[in-house]
């Protein structure tokens, strides 16, 4: 797997935090998570007699890669009341969501340890790296990035010209460049159409521009196919089943690339997969 300059640096900052000696600091007893990232991270690292909470989201299978494992786990909802009454010790919480509740348990005193949204693979296994050492789990954090960096590295090399894809999403939205998607596409062996068409981050892609530059795959989730809605109904669009047909269309579960940790290795095997069958 090939690494910026920039994803060294932050490789050697992440081996750095998970080779350094435990901290005196006890293991927190009663962690809470606010964030469907953070969820699946905690439930992966740490025990469950250990986690006092996570998000709702952590047990629906449309958006969590890890709702079994959560599943009986109380959940939240990220409201400040609810989430002090649960007496925690350490709070997970991203960066953009639930800062009233951040907010309200900083000024109690309660630690916080915020995660940022990967835009790439080095910052997923720096994310591992963060939570691990606050959970105080550093032995299952450098266990968790070796897997995903033996499945990545065990990935079918990329064949010249590298075929396009673009995962495309309800309503014509598509991943574009400094996207963990984007990330994840390279990593599978493809360019992004995506990004090479200008889209950045998470933005608009109209199934016009897409129809006339159309990738050699289409990447789309199907899992929420049972429940009909406008926005889901553009990916049935006949224009986009007729151009994308067979082996063109290709569904993977979008909870495997919304957050880091361990289900992006699943999303990038399968586009990879994808990608040698189509050959």
């Amino acid at each position: 797997m090939r690494r910026s300059r920039t994803g060294t640096f932050l490789l050697a900052a992440l081996l750095a935090i998970l080779s350094a000696p435990a901290s005196a600091q006890e293991k927190p007893q009663r962690i809470v998570s606010l964030n469907l990232c953070t969820d699946q991270l905690l439930l992966d690292l740490a025990g469950r007699e250990r986690i006092a909470s996570v998000s709702f989201l952590a047990a629906d299978p449309e958006f969590s890669a890890v709702a079994e494992k959560a599943r009986g786990v109380p959940a939240n909802r990220g409201l400040a009341e609810e989430i002090v009454a649960l007496k925690p010790d350490l709070v997970l919480a991203h960066k953009y969501a639930g800062r009233q509740a951040v907010a309200m348990l900083l000024r109690l005193g309660v630690r916080v340890v915020e995660i940022d949204l990967p835009q790439d693979l080095a910052a997923v296994m720096a994310q591992i790296a963060v939570v691990a050492e606050a959970v105080q789990e550093q032995e299952r954090g450098r266990a968790m990035i070796a897997a995903i960096e033996q499945r990545l590295a065990a990935l079918p090399p990329a064949a010249e010209p590298r075929l396009t894809a673009a995962i495309y999403e309800p309503s014509g939205f598509a991943f574009g460049a400094n996207s963990l998607a984007d990330a994840i596409l390279r990593a599978a062996g493809y360019d992004n159409l995506a990004a090479r068409l200008g889209v950045g981050g998470y933005a608009r892609l109209g199934m016009e521009n897409l129809l006339a530059n159309p990738p050699d795959i289409l990447v789309v989730d199907d899992t929420a196919a049972d429940r009909r809605s406008m926005a889901q109904e553009f990916l049935d669009h006949p224009a986009l089943r007729q151009r994308f047909a067979g082996e063109r269309r290709v569904a993977v579960p979008r909870r495997l690339w919304i957050c880091g940790g361990p289900s992006v290795a699943e999303a990038a095997a399968l586009l990879a997969q994808a990608r040698v069958q189509r050959r």
